[in-house]
């Protein structure tokens, strides 16, 4: 029984490790039963040795509260100014924000961290997520420019176009 306790013991800090949660609670129906002659306590002692070892040659650790990511972003020439569009999966329209900030256009956003919700429970995670913001400079022109930003299908695309006129100054942009 002690060795039962130890390998248990050793799972919940292994969870605790990889996902930076608590080890949800398993009742004795999520079991599998073990074929004729397979011991599963030695069964469960070895894949978390096994487990432990790939740990540390993957340096799995607990994801850190919050990752920089930085989305990948195109550039192009239009005919009235240049358009500018970023990758950005998975995040709704409501978790972005567009504004012209002086000489640059600004991009801010957050994708929101994996969720425990019962079923997929975080173990290893490579998507980034968290907080960013992304600044270009404006195209060359003296005037406010007029932008336009539309999120469709995981791509926001903002096209802006320099007007004649007055210096910019700091305004938002809606996004269709």
């Amino acid at each position: 029984m002690e060795q039962i306790e130890k390998a248990l013991a050793e799972v919940k800090e292994l969870h605790q490790k990889i996902v930076g949660s608590p080890a949800p609670k398993i009742g004795p129906e999520a079991g599998v039963p073990f074929p004729p002659g397979v011991d599963p306590v030695s069964y469960a002692v070895q894949e978390i040795e096994e487990l432990k070892t790939w740990i540390a040659s993957q340096q799995v650790g607990a994801p850190p509260s919050q990752v920089a990511r930085t989305p990948q972003a195109d550039f192009f020439l239009t005919g009235a100014g240049t358009a500018v569009l970023l990758d950005l999966p998975g995040l709704d329209r409501d978790d972005l924000r567009v504004c012209v900030e002086g000489d640059e256009l600004v991009v801010r956003g957050e994708r929101k961290p994996p969720q425990d919700n019962g079923d997929l429970r975080p173990f290893s995670l490579e998507r980034s997520w968290g907080a960013f913001e992304r600044r270009f400079p404006l195209p060359p022109g003296s005037g406010r420019p007029r932008v336009a930003a539309r999120y469709t299908r995981g791509v926001l695309e903002v096209r802006v176009e320099r007007s004649a006129g007055q210096g910019s100054e700091s305004f938002s942009v809606d996004i269709e």
